[in-house]
């Protein structure tokens, strides 16, 4: 069960970055996506989400995971965006928005997983129970 959760989180995550993402850039491009493009895209995203499962897979270096995070990823972004605009050339020009796009992903999360391990560790250390002098004698 506990699994299933962690999963469906990620899945949650990857909708919601996914779709902020391709709904920003449709406003930008002042497009309107279709019913199919719409499902595509938030398929897309739900796929990305469940790809990021691998950093939790602790067998693996921290390397390993970001290549293989990386290298799927953009396949999965590269079939998802031929399918919903179908042209592989929309799809070749856009591997530098997904590039830019994934490092500065990564560099957030990266940060965020870094903030939450130093605020539990603060917490550990406030509720850690000091040592009296009667134990050191």
């Amino acid at each position: 069960m506990k699994h299933f959760k962690e999963a469906i989180v990620y899945l949650l995550v990857g909708i919601g970055v996914g779709s902020f993402i391709s709904l920003l850039s449709f406003t930008l491009n002042h497009a309107t996506p279709s019913m199919k493009q719409f499902g595509l895209l938030m398929t897309m995203s739900a796929i990305m989400g469940l790809l990021s499962l691998i950093f939790e897979y602790d067998k693996i270096t921290f390397i390993t995971q970001l290549i293989s995070h990386f290298i799927l990823e953009m396949l999965t972004y590269g079939f998802f965006i031929w399918l919903t605009f179908g042209s592989a050339v929309i799809t070749f020009t856009n591997i530098p928005t997904f590039v830019i796009t994934y490092v500065i992903i990564f560099i957030y999360f990266r940060k965020q997983g870094r903030d939450n391990a130093r605020r539990i560790n603060e917490q550990l250390q406030k509720n850690k129970p000091k040592k009296s002098d009667s134990t050191n004698q």
